[in-house]
This record gives structure tokens, C-alpha cells and sequence, in this order.
């Protein structure tokens, strides 16, 4: 089986992928595209429907959507489970992909990341302050507020490491890249929690790989 990935690492989605397929030790082949480009292989326009990364080609059929390609992951690759044996705590590790990919993204992607980081750098713009200032001030304090207390240790789940872990560190990520951190004295257990999560031997090699190449575009 050729797996192969479409996408730009500095996506929190792809990144997830990217933690997935790298926690269950699958070998993989990364092409570059970059949303919105117009020089987006045609391979990957022809079976992307939305024209989005991550895109997976195994051999020769293809999978979009990174909840969609972890699921297919966790089924044909079950030796490192990522969701729990019990229902419950698989259902909840899949809440918190969804929270992650939904919620968290839209703070430390779409208004702190896209603002702080490419603003300048790739849009050729001013960053929006309003934005920064939204996610700094509003949005992140609601997420670590929500967060505080459903830490399980060194887990979001007291049954171990899960995908809400993979999908929560994939987003937290980009707010790394920012130059943000939880602050310790407010949040203890989530502060404890990230920091642990991305100095680990699962995140910390890929956010090595990405600061390569966010120096490569002059950032950083």
C-alpha cells in the first residue's frame, strides 16, 4: 500500500494527519499544494470535490477531510488505537476533534496564526488587530476556560492517549507558531497539559520541521 499526502504542514489539519499517521508509524509520501494556489497539481483538483487539504491518495483512490482520513487511519491501521475501547470515551475523544476543529481552529488558525504569522509574510497585508485582539481577549480564555477542568493528567481522556489529543495539539500548534502560550497562574492544568503535549516525541518533530519551514518563507 502507497500512502500518499496532499497539503502544506503549517495546516492544523494536515498537521493532525500528520501526528496520525506518525503516532501509528505509517510510511508516507508528502506532495506541497497550498490552498487556493493556481499551481495546484492537477491530480490533486481532480479528487479534492471542495479543493481542500489534506488530501489522501492510497494507491489509487483518494480521501478527503481530515476527520474523515484519521477514521479510515484508525480502522485500517488498529495496532496504536487512537479512540478508547469504551463507547463513551471514543465518543468524547471524537467531541474533542470536532471542538479542535471547529472552535479552537477558528481562534488560533483563522484569527491569531493568519494574523500574527502570514499576514504580512504571505497575504502582503496589514494583520487584522480586531481579529488578534478577539482571539487573545475572548476566544482563547473561553477555550482554556472549557478545557481547565476536563484535563485528565497528562490526557483529555483518564482512558490515555486519544485523536482528542492528536486534534487538540494539531491546532495548538498554530498558536505556538504565534508566540502564545496559557498562562500557568489562570490555567495550570491546560498549561501543563499543551506544554507537555507538544515538547513530546509526537509534536515536537513535526513543529521542528515546520519552523524550517516557516524560516524558509522569512518567518520566524
Amino acid at each position: 500500500m502507497k500512502i500518499t499526502l496532499f497539503g502544506i504542514p503549517l495546516s492544523p489539519y494536515v498537521r493532525k494527519v500528520r501526528a496520525t499517521l506518525a503516532y501509528k508509524n505509517i510510511p508516507y509520501e508528502e506532495v506541497f499544494v497550498i490552498p487556493s494556489s493556481p499551481d495546484q497539481p492537477e491530480e490533486f483538483k481532480a479528487n479534492s470535490p471542495l479543493g481542500k487539504i489534506p488530501l489522501l491518495k492510497i494507491d489509487d483512490r483518494y480521501l478527503s477531510d481530515s476527520s474523515v482520513i484519521c477514521a479510515w487511519l484508525e480502522r485500517e491501521f488498529p495496532e496504536k488505537p487512537l479512540l478508547p475501547q469504551d463507547n463513551f470515551d471514543a465518543a468524547q475523544a471524537l467531541w474533542f476533534e470536532e471542538y479542535a476543529g471547529s472552535v479552537m481552529t477558528t481562534a488560533m488558525a483563522a484569527h491569531l496564526f493568519a494574523e500574527v504569522v502570514l499576514a504580512k509574510a504571505v497575504f502582503n497585508r496589514e494583520p487584522i488587530q480586531s481579529d488578534i485582539d478577539k482571539a487573545l481577549n475572548v476566544e482563547l480564555p473561553a477555550i482554556f476556560d472549557y478545557l481547565e477542568p476536563r484535563i485528565q493528567g497528562h490526557t483529555l481522556l483518564a482512558s490515555g492517549f486519544s485523536m482528542a489529543d492528536i486534534a487538540v495539539g494539531a491546532i495548538s500548534t498554530a498558536m505556538l507558531h504565534s508566540g502564545h502560550s496559557v498562562d500557568p497562574k489562570t490555567w495550570p492544568n491546560t498549561a501543563r497539559y499543551l506544554s507537555g503535549l507538544l515538547e513530546g516525541e509526537l509534536f515536537s518533530g513535526l513543529i521542528a520541521e515546520e519552523k524550517q519551514l516557516l524560516a524558509s518563507f522569512g518567518i520566524g
